[in-house]
């Protein structure tokens, strides 16, 4: 298959019959003028070193150059070479617990929440592993198959809930079966880990025989204990309530370690508590990276054999023989047109030369967009980045990298990716490269990832700076509108929590002022009514209410 990867540079094309054009007339114009000067064979006689031939050669020479030219510049391709790109790492399956009991606050905000940063975590540290997710309550079901895909893994591990299983429990067997069956029996020699994250309540099944099912298989179990020994309740998402059992009495979620550590110890491996700190994380990671790697089926692409080198060598071939063809026949040194159309030859050879050594840059940024038009957010960052590694002061690159980032929608990415839109800002407020809409862009999606870090000023200033570089930004505009007004909302919250916060310590003291204004004498009447009360005869074969209901 021939394409061209540049196409738009054939337009140049539409030059080459108009510069003939033009040398036609020159030439008929000059021979005008050739024959009113005098006789043509007169004249012939006096500039015997003039040749007729050499310029329509010479011409010609110049206009083959400069078609080959504009063809390698379009960067012509034929054929197409396979690449295959090795990957080593382990095979890792999150068997995740959500059940109600996750939603338990005695670790920050949650259970679950607390887990699901550690996840996010693990995975933003993976470097050509592959991961997969499985959750499980009374039942279980794989929520990600086994992939290296590392951006889907963090989009499916933030939007898991509880309401995706209605079978409440913790059937901690049958989510150890099903993460077993995730991984890949074609790949042998490879390190496999099963990490189980819940907090060991409601053991529904035989999870120890799972475990040492799965130890067998060469697959490690390591557990992760979450939340505290001695238990909290379990809020109602969306009231201010817990829950309760069937007899009214609020429920109370403890972390059985106990099990954890067996099923640990079961599936050879260990066991590790998970609380508000990163010492969970700190020592799983570690333990990954101690584990043996081994090579996976790389990701397979296409990529088409450039052929614009040779149309570009014979070019400068052709400009070399014209730079020794010369318009008269005497004097080698001193005919030599070292000023004229040649340097100007030789000048577009050397811009196409440049087009050659920049074709790395613009293929990763096209090989890029590409990842991400299919949502690959990090693999197209990698490719932006190695369009940096090319040409580190590359707009493209720098405000392609901080799109890639952002996509990734993590607070550690939001922060990388500001920095990439700065850059992308500093590279176009320059002295050589001044272009206000590119700044006003790079700037706008500076204020994006400030609003997503929830640093208000911050992107305010960002979107204004935008549109003082681009008063015709409208969603720039739209943006610092709703995050002015959002400010001022909350300036006015903090105003009103302080007047209520004030007014009820008003009321408050005016409650103690009035119990202590309450006389000895109302004190002593109340406990004379009760002592009457006391002293009525109770009815035979009554007795009083309880006070208590639970």
């Amino acid at each position: 298959m021939f394409r061209f990867a540049n196409i738009e540079f054939l337009y140049a094309l539409i030059a080459i019959p108009v510069l003939v054009i033009g040398y036609v007339l020159i030439t008929q114009r000059k021979r005008r003028q050739l024959r009113a000067f005098g006789d043509p064979a007169l004249v012939k006689q006096l500039m015997p070193n003039a040749s007729q031939t050499r310029p329509i050669v010479k011409f010609s020479i110049l206009m083959v150059a400069l078609t080959l030219l504009i063809i390698a510049a379009a960067r012509p391709q034929h054929g197409v070479t396979e690449k295959t790109e090795e990957q080593q790492g382990i095979e890792a399956v999150v068997a995740l617990d959500i059940s109600n009991s996750m939603l338990a606050e005695d670790v920050a905000p949650n259970r679950l929440d607390r887990a699901k940063q550690m996840v996010s975590k693990l995975v933003d540290n993976m470097s050509n592993d592959r991961v997969g997710l499985v959750v499980f309550a009374g039942e279980s079901f794989v929520q990600l198959p086994i992939t290296s895909d590392y951006a889907s893994a963090k989009m499916f591990l933030s939007s898991i809930t509880p309401e995706l299983i209605r079978m409440q429990g913790t059937a901690i067997g049958e989510a150890l079966d099903r993460s077993v069956a995730c991984f890949d029996p074609e790949i042998d020699d490879i390190s496999r880990v099963v990490l189980i994250i819940t907090d060991g309540e409601n053991h529904e099944d035989d999870a120890l025989a799972a475990a040492q099912r799965a130890a067998e298989a060469g697959i490690q179990v390591i557990v992760i204990g979450i939340g505290k020994p001695e238990g909290t309740t379990i809020p109602i998402p969306g009231t201010f309530s817990v829950m309760k059992d069937k007899d009214g009495n609020p429920v109370v979620t403890k972390l059985n370690e106990e099990m954890c550590q067996q099923i640990a110890e079961a599936g050879q491996g260990f066991y590790v508590h998970c609380d508000n700190t990163n010492t969970a994380q700190r020592i799983i990671q570690k333990h990954l990276d101690e584990l043996k790697t081994t090579t996976f089926d790389g990701v397979s692409y296409k990529d088409y054999n450039e052929q614009f080198v040779s149309f570009a060598l014979i070019a400068l071939l052709l400009l070399i023989i014209d730079f020794f063809i010369f318009n008269r026949k005497n004097k080698l040194l001193t005919k030599m047109d070292v000023f004229g159309e040649k340097t100007l030859m030789l000048a577009v050879l050397l811009a196409c030369s440049t087009t050659a050594f920049a074709q790395k840059e613009s293929r990763d940024i096209r090989s890029g967009n590409s990842a991400y038009r299919d949502s690959l957010y990090d693999a197209a960052e990698v490719h932006y980045r190695r369009a940096l590694e090319t040409n580190a002061d590359s707009y493209a690159a720098q405000f392609n990298v901080g799109n890639a980032l952002y996509r990734q929608n993590d607070s550690a990415k939001y922060e990388a990716a500001l920095t990439a839109f700065k850059r992308a800002a500093n590279l176009m407020d320059s002295e050589h490269k001044d272009d206000p809409v590119k700044y006003a862009k790079a700037m706008y999606n500076a204020g994006n990832c400030y609003k997503q870090l929830n640093r208000i000023p911050e992107a305010i200033e960002a979107y204004s700076e935008a549109l003082r570089k681009n008063p015709k930004d409208d969603e720039a505009r739209e943006n610092l509108a709703k995050l002015l007004e959002m400010q001022q909302q909350q300036q006015q919250n903090q105003q009103q929590q302080q007047q209520q916060q004030q007014e009820q310590q008003e009321e408050e003291q005016q409650e103690e002022e009035q119990q202590e204004q309450m006389s000895q004498e109302t004190a002593e009447q109340l406990l004379q009514a009760l002592e009457q009360e006391d002293k009525r005869p109770q009815p035979q074969g009554q007795k009083r209410p309880l006070e208590k209901n639970w």
